[in-house]
């Protein structure tokens, strides 16, 4: 393997690992900071999008359509690690994180376990490998790079991001 090849592919796990802890802070400790309480609560819901997604009498997808963003990156990173591989080889790891997730959010009491959340995080990850499949499409060899630099920016972005709410909560 040729050195800048192995050179960006140790910058993908990096970022993959960096995107990992985000998105566990998100998930599992809701945002919190060092210091906030976090909710304690353990309900479980086993019927795809009910009850959760009604809102003051109405159908509100937001927190459908925050599941599904938040792991579009998760399927854009299986597909830059395995290039090769199968879309089910991709999206099983989306799809077992996202269950570990739901299951360590039930056993912690730190969140609703919910189905809808499953179906919709591996939707997400389904949607980024897509994204993956088109951007390899029109960029070609030059797809890694890309992505690594986009990916970049959003992970500086993100802790720029977190660094702006720890200073402003000391």
């Amino acid at each position: 393997m040729e050195r800048s090849q192995r050179r960006r592919e140790m910058i993908t796990v990096g970022l993959f690992l960096i995107y990992a802890v985000f998105l566990s802070w998100i998930i599992l400790f809701k945002m919190c900071l060092p210091g906030d309480v976090l909710p304690h609560l353990r309900n479980l819901n086993l019927i795809p999008f009910a009850g959760a997604l009604v809102v003051n009498g109405k159908a509100d997808y937001t927190e459908v359509v925050q599941n599904l963003i938040a792991f579009i990156p998760f399927g854009v990173y299986m597909s830059v690690m395995k290039p090769g591989a199968p879309f089910l080889k991709k999206l099983l790891p989306a799809a077992c994180v996202s269950l570990a997730y739901e299951a360590l959010q039930y056993a912690l009491a730190l969140g609703a376990t919910d189905i809808t959340d499953l179906i919709s995080n591996t939707a997400g990850a389904a949607a980024g490998i897509g994204i993956y499949r088109i951007l390899a499409a029109v960029c070609k060899e030059k797809t890694h790079w890309i992505i690594n630099i986009l990916a970049g920016t959003a992970t500086a972005c993100a802790v720029l991001f977190l660094s702006i709410l720890l200073a402003a909560n000391h």
